[in-house]
């Protein structure tokens, strides 16, 4: 009977949570030492070899229950305390550990079985042979330092059905923020309704007072109005033109249109009130969603054990390396992405920060060094703190490389912070020779551009004698994150409000130089109307974003500050992948696409004294030149918008539409090459629209192409049924996307 994909995903994640758990249990044995091991510690270890050796049987992965069960044999003598668990068999059990994560990654390779059951036998004669004291053979055991290994994609429940729900919360949040900026038309709105009806009532109320009770002048003879008169006395009988029944009903209509101008600023009130619950359901929506795609830190920090272990063996140096905050959650992507940045400024810290024992020992420090991984969060970023009790980074070594590197000269007078920034550049050690953990030069350039790609910051705090302290800054989310939106000239651009320290009014500062001091720090002022070549359009409103980079502290000049709000920063694809200074677009709750600037990546092109070329807004963009003309048809506006991006940058003219009935009205006025649909819409899908392109005569040669997540082969089948000419499937690959275009409009583009 064939193993559903579900049940093996369940038993990939649960093998995980036990390999972890033994990895952690063997480290932890090996710190306290034999004599030290506690009888529970061995018990839950060898439940979890237990355990691991009758999932894999059941689901017939044979070679994992064989590696497992022969480490519950072990665990079994060790509980007995038949034998010791020694070092050369510590080092077996744990490469064996890795044997059963290798076999979980490749479980879909064809000659898998074969693969397998040679890694087990392997795994199995090393470990009997560590048991037996027999070193030759345990040499061809598996000691080296496992790959990063991602053995599920689900957390709870799967982690692209979270990210579908991320992205469609991401389309909520810039909905809501459309709203909360149409609150402030709503309020000028109810200021004029208010004004308008004071004026219409006071209006109507003295000329109703004027005439409302009025005698119209006698007509006819005098006998005839005495005769009139005498019959009714004036007090008992009012008598009324047309002026007094006008008067009379121009107080009824200004009394109901009072009533209904009640009833619209009940409304807009309402509505107010309404927008701000959404504000409120939708940052406690992320929250909860966020926390599903969470795991806690703890799993980095796992990771993290076993190499310190390998650096502190080849560094013949002893490493105390002490975790803090690890029930701190972070997303998965950002766990995954930080893994690689640690791991340099832990091998640093090794290799450079701590001494040798010997020399810790002369200087009076404890033969054995720390090293102290710290997270917390505050806020919507978490501050990751590595630390070690070293001899801190040697400044005058750093100073000396750096004129030999060119990079600077002999006469350059660089304060001790600007000294520290050089580590950041691409190709610097102070290490002479290069060995396997340093002295390469790669390192901390590595650091940098991966912690740019996650919008994060770092400080390095050094003291020498007593060590060094890099202090990383990161978001929590790297879908919905809150920005700054600011303007230049006519053009919107957004910085993540994380990487900003302080917002000063450029009046308020004093400006030398391109420099400005804040808190007794030096910070280079950029101005970015300059830089980006935007004509300045006011310059009274000009402020200043201090910000820290890695490496390098800057103060970027903006014409205006406009806003903050949550948005979704959407990457670049291959095609813009080579924009400087920027990390992707964002559309505004208005529809426009701002660029999101990476102050990292500016500050690498900070060098040359070349301006920027920044791409012009999407509205208007290349529609005159546009050599094929293509109809989008998306409810999502962002998708919508950044589709018009790429479009547009190459020379297409983009029509728009949010629905098939939509696209139908677009397509009765204008002439298109193509159209690009969506499936899910309100009003008319996909699939309808397919229908009703395909029945009309005039529109049924257009090649339409199917954008959709929907991947299935049913989907893909009753669309290519109805006539669609092709089908994409999001996240799409823009190069894809334009081989398409030029394939079915036969425009060069």
């Amino acid at each position: 009977m064939a193993i559903s994909e579900s049940a093996k995903s369940i038993f990939f994640e649960e093998a995980d949570e036990h390999l972890t758990i033994l990895e952690s249990g063997l480290l932890e044995m090996e710190q306290r030492g034999a004599q030290q091991v506690e009888a529970s510690l061995v018990d839950k270890l060898f439940r979890s070899a237990h355990t691991l050796k009758g999932a894999s049987a059941l689901l017939k992965f044979n070679s994992i229950s064989e590696i497992s069960h022969e480490l519950e044999n072990l665990l079994e003598n060790f509980k007995a305390g038949s034998i010791v668990p020694s070092d050369l068999l510590l080092d077996a059990m744990l490469a064996s550990l890795d044997s059963m994560r290798n076999l979980l990654q490749i479980t879909h390779l064809p000659d898998y079985r074969e693969t397998a059951a040679a890694s087990a036998e392997r795994a199995c004669r090393s470990l009997q042979a560590a048991q037996a004291g027999d070193y030759e053979e345990v040499a061809i055991a598996e000691l080296e330092e496992a790959p990063a290994q991602q053995l599920s994609n689900s957390v709870k429940v799967g982690v692209d059905k979270i990210d579908q729900m991320m992205n469609l919360l991401g389309e909520m949040t810039i909905t809501k923020t459309h709203l909360l900026e149409q609150l402030g038309s709503v309020e000028a709105m109810k200021e004029e309704i208010d004004f308008a009806r004071e004026r219409l009532l006071r209006e109507v109320t003295a000329f109703s007072e004027r005439y409302e009770y009025t005698n119209p002048e006698e007509k006819g003879d005098e006998g005839s109005s005495e005769s009139t008169i005498s019959d009714f006395d004036e007090l008992e009988f009012d008598r009324y033109d047309e002026l007094n029944l006008f008067s009379r009903k121009l107080q009824e209509i200004s009394n109901d249109i009072n009533e209904a101008v009640i009833s619209i600023r009940s409304f807009f009130g309402q509505v107010s009130v309404d927008v701000e619950a959404i504000d409120r359901m939708t940052s406690e929506m992320k929250e909860r969603i966020s926390e599903i795609r969470t795991l806690p830190v703890d799993h980095l920090y796992q990771r993290f054990r076993r190499s310190m272990r390998n650096l502190s063996k080849d560094n013949n140096k002893q490493v105390d390396l002490v975790l803090e905050g690890g029930d701190t959650r972070l997303g998965r992507t950002i766990i995954d992405g930080l893994f690689d940045p640690l791991l340099h400024v832990l091998r640093n810290a090794v290799a450079h920060g701590l001494e040798s024992p010997e020399e810790r020992k002369s200087l009076g420090k404890p033969i054995t060094g720390t090293i102290k991984i710290a997270t917390r969060r505050s806020g919507s970023t978490a501050t990751i703190t590595i630390s070690d009790d070293g001899r801190g980074i040697q400044v005058e070594k750093v100073r000396s490389k750096a004129i030999r590197l060119g990079w600077i000269t002999e006469e350059d007078k660089l304060d001790r912070k600007d000294l520290i920034d050089l580590i950041f550049r691409p190709g610097f050690s102070t290490k002479e020779e290069a060995d396997d953990t340093s002295g390469r030069g790669v390192g901390m350039d590595v650091v940098l551009d991966r912690l740019s790609a996650l919008n994060g910051t770092v400080d390095v705090r050094t003291t020498a004698g007593e060590g060094t302290e890099f202090v990383l800054q990161i978001p929590l989310s790297l879908i919905i994150i809150n920005v700054i939106q600011f303007r230049l000239g006519n053009q919107f651009f957004i910085l993540p409000s994380a990487l900003i320290e302080e917002i000063q009014e450029v009046t308020s500062l004093e400006i030398v130089d391109n420099r400005a001091v804040r808190q007794d720090e030096n910070y280079q002022v950029v101005d970015l109307n300059q830089r980006f070549s935007i004509p300045v359009t006011d310059a009274s409103r000009q402020s200043v974003l201090f910000v820290r980079t890695l490496g390098s502290r800057l103060g970027l000049m903006v014409e205006e500050i406009i806003s903050q709000e949550d948005t979704v920063i959407r990457p670049f694809g291959a095609m813009l992948a080579d924009m400087p200074c920027f990390s992707g677009t964002s559309v505004s709750g208005g529809g426009d696409v701002r660029l999101a600037i990476n102050p990292t990546r500016l500050s690498q092109v900070l060098e040359s004294a070349q301006p920027i070329d920044v791409p012009e807004p999407v509205e208007g963009a290349g529609a005159k030149s546009a050599s094929a003309r293509v109809l989008v048809v998306d409810d999502s506006l962002s998708i919508r918008k950044y589709a018009s991006m790429i479009l547009e940058a190459n020379g297409v003219e983009v029509l728009l539409a949010t629905n098939g009935h939509e696209a139908l009205e677009v397509l009765e006025d204008e002439k298109v090459d193509m159209i690009l649909t969506d499936l899910e819409m309100p009003v008319m899908h996909g699939y309808e629209l397919l229908s009703e392109l395909n029945r009309r005569e005039n529109l049924r040669m257009i090649p339409t192409v199917v954008i959709t997540s929907r991947s299935g082969g049913h989907h893909q089948e009753k669309a290519f049924k109805l006539g669609a000419s092709d089908y994409l499937v999001k996240p799409f690959d823009e190069e894809s996307l334009i081989r398409m275009i030029r394939e079915y409009t036969l425009c060069s583009i």
